[in-house]
């Protein structure tokens, strides 16, 4: 056994071994003189002990020694204590000075006490040297018919000892505490049991940790004062705690001591706490005005009313609901503002929630998203279906502006309900309809809506998203989107404008959409891009004509793909086909090492656009490789043919290399649209 340890089980023994010298002394005061003393066994509903054994030895009988084999106090169980006090005097007074209590394998501990069975009084002390420091702990006690009062007081108690008393559970997890105890606990009664309390306690430089790492303090100091009444069969009390520094890590949170304070009052009946008035000061977030009620006994909240009118958003996300996010996606969050909020709790259940929020502001460190100006007022209730009132002074989405926006949501127990909401987008607006979420017991969120985006300019929006500028308008339908199981599917296809065709996406599937690695599955075919705008986009030379796009079996993972069969084709139809000469090079490099162009005749590389007829070329991904192909119909000798030429000029280009890395494809994408190179011919 450990030193601290034998210390605090030392100490635990003591008070109950005082507890038994009382009765032992008040008996021997008015009995007939005994050299020995000798008890099989003891028991009451506060303690049980066996094997007693006291002795008066020395001249006069002046040396007490008492053994106990073996004694039981809360499920705690102590074994070969020893009391011996070398003074010891028995008359109107009992007295023993210079005592030590003995515990199997620890040190002794000085202890004294004396009693008078004519004033009535106890007084046990046990002081110490501990850590270099005196320790004193003082017990006195005086009673007069039936009524009586004890004052235990403390001077740099150690906290250890009293970890001791804890339930043999609660002890075991305990790694270490230490810190200092100063102050006095009062309690007075009669014959029928306590009927008044009185504590005023300070810790110093507290520190404790339980062996999980879980639960961890360090430097705290802290103030407790309480009291309470019996009036009838319940108790009345009163209670404030400061906590003014220090520091606390209780998986998830981490919190500090900067002044804050909780004053509560109540009444206790059995094993049901009712808190009557609870005032709770969290320094730098607000005020929360408290009531309830609790089985004490069980640990179980029953009732709870809430009230805050304002709260430092800010210091309230920092400190107190930041670390629940940890892990999430919305752990980088940050939040502004004031809040109001009430909560009502009946059978440990919610019935009622109001939440009002005055300026807040939300944003992503990553950039995903923002809101700023909040203004909103949202009630909720078990039973039947409230209106909230939320307006938005803008944000933004992706780096994309929002305008102001106003947000009709309907609560009503577990669902959500938006029949249609306009948010503007740049120079259009995004129509939400119908979005409803729920969620039932032991189950997440799961959630649906459709919508419709209005024409957006989409120079506009590739300037908002930092990317190259591209021309023309952006506007599709969404039809039926839904989360359920932390998958979010869509129902139908999906339809935009872009580049003067369409593009419609089928089969959309993201798993664990709002988690750290996504996976997301989709087709997507593009129907009759125009090129010329197209490729004005990028530095890639210009070409005119449209292309049909088709990308099924698409995968992604943390948003990069890993699986894809896509396909480019020249789009059916009679229109003009030409492609410049820069454009003739790129397209050959994507062949790789050794791709080459040909034109018909020689003499026509003066030419600085050509004709062509068709354009093809695929990709086939997998294990982080391209298999290209070209022209489903068209093949050379030694490769494949992405351009078939057409017309006067015209030119054919041909690819050779059909297995690439994926990455290095990119890097070639990458280097051909910003680099200026000039074509080869043939």
């Amino acid at each position: 056994m450990s030193q601290g340890s034998a210390g605090t089980d030392s100490w635990a023994a003591s008070q109950l071994l005082v507890a038994f010298l009382a009765v032992f002394l008040l008996a021997s005061a008015h009995a007939a003189p005994r050299i020995s003393l000798s008890i099989d066994d003891i028991r009451s509903p506060i303690l049980s002990a066996r094997g007693i054994r006291a002795a008066l030895t020395g001249t006069r009988a002046a040396q007490l020694e008492i053994t106990l084999d073996e004694i039981t106090a809360q499920g705690r169980v102590w074994r070969n204590l020893r009391f011996s006090c070398p003074t010891f005097r028995l008359g109107e007074r009992i007295d023993c000075e210079g005592g030590t209590l003995h515990l199997s394998g620890s040190a002794a501990i000085p202890a004294e006490f004396s009693y008078s069975s004519r004033e009535k009084t106890l007084d046990a002390r046990i002081r110490t040297v501990s850590e270099g420091a005196g320790e004193d702990w003082r017990l006195a006690a005086r009673w007069a018919g039936s009524a009586w009062e004890g004052t235990l007081t403390v001077a740099n108690g150690q906290a250890a000892r009293i970890a001791g008393l804890l339930p043999d559970r609660e002890k075991a997890s305990l790694a270490f505490v230490k810190g200092a105890i100063d102050g006095t606990i009062r309690i007075r009664g009669t014959a029928a049991g306590p009927e008044g309390m009185e504590i005023g306690l300070a810790v110093a430089g507290l520190a404790f940790g339980d062996a999980s790492g879980l639960h961890a303090g360090e430097g705290i100091d802290a103030r407790l004062d309480a009291t309470a009444e019996r009036q009838g069969g319940a108790w009345m009390w009163r209670a404030g705690a400061a906590w003014p520094r220090g520091e606390v890590f209780w998986q998830p949170l981490y919190l500090t001591g900067r002044g804050h304070r909780l004053d509560a009052s109540g009444r206790l009946e059995g094993d049901v706490l009712h808190l009557l008035e609870g005032r709770l000061t969290l320094a730098g977030v607000g005020e929360v005005r408290l009531a309830g009620e609790a089985d004490w006994a069980n640990g179980v909240l029953r009732d709870l009313d809430l009230h805050t009118e304002d709260l430092d958003l800010a210091s309230l996300f920092e400190h107190i609901l930041k670390p629940f996010l940890a892990g999430s996606s919305f752990a980088g969050l940050g939040v502004s503002g004031r809040a109001g909020a009430g909560l009502r709790l009946r059978d440990g259940a919610p019935q009622r929630l109001v939440l009002d929020l005055r300026g807040a502001a939300v944003e992503d460190e990553h950039g995903r998203f923002a809101f700023h100006g909040v203004d909103a007022r949202i009630p909720w209730q078990a039973q039947g279906v409230s209106s909230a009132d939320i307006r938005v002074g803008g944000g933004r989405l992706e780096g994309v502006p929002l305008g102001a926006f106003r947000v009709p949501l309907q609560i009503g127990g577990d669902e959500v309900f938006i029949p249609h909401m306009m948010v503007p987008v740049l120079d259009g607006e995004f129509i939400l309809k119908n979005f409803h979420a729920s969620h039932e017991a032991d189950e997440d969120w799961h959630w649906q809506f459709s919508g419709r985006l209005s024409p957006v300019s989409m120079q506009k929006l590739t300037e908002a998203l930092g990317s190259r500028p591209m021309y023309g308008t952006l506007s599709g339908t969404i039809p039926r989107v839904s989360y359920a199981d932390r998958v979010l599917g869509m129902d139908g296809s999906l339809l935009f404008r872009v580049f003067d065709g369409t593009v419609e996406v089928r089969g959309v599937t993201v798993r664990d959409p709002f988690g750290r690695a996504p996976a997301l599955e989709a087709d997507l075919d593009m129907h009759e891009l125009d090129l010329g705008m197209l490729t004005s986009v990028f530095s890639f030379g210009s070409m005119q004509g449209r292309v049909d796009v088709a990308v099924h079996g698409l995968e992604l993972f943390d948003w990069k793909p890993v699986r894809f069969d896509a396909r480019v084709a020249s789009s059916p139809g009679s229109y003009p086909r030409r492609i410049s000469q820069a454009a003739v090079q790129n397209i050959s490099a994507l062949g790789g090492s050794g791709a080459a162009a040909a034109i018909q005749r020689s003499f026509l590389h003066v030419f600085e656009e050509f004709g062509y007829s068709r354009i093809g070329w695929s990709c086939s991904l997998r294990n982080g490789v391209c298999e290209m192909g070209g022209i489903a119909s068209e093949h050379s000798d030694q490769g494949y043919v992405i351009v078939k030429g057409g017309g006067i000029p015209a030119i054919t280009v041909i690819g050779y290399n059909r297995s690439v890395d994926w990455w290095e494809l990119l890097d070639r994408l990458q280097r051909v649209t910003q680099e200026n190179v000039q074509p080869i011919f043939k």
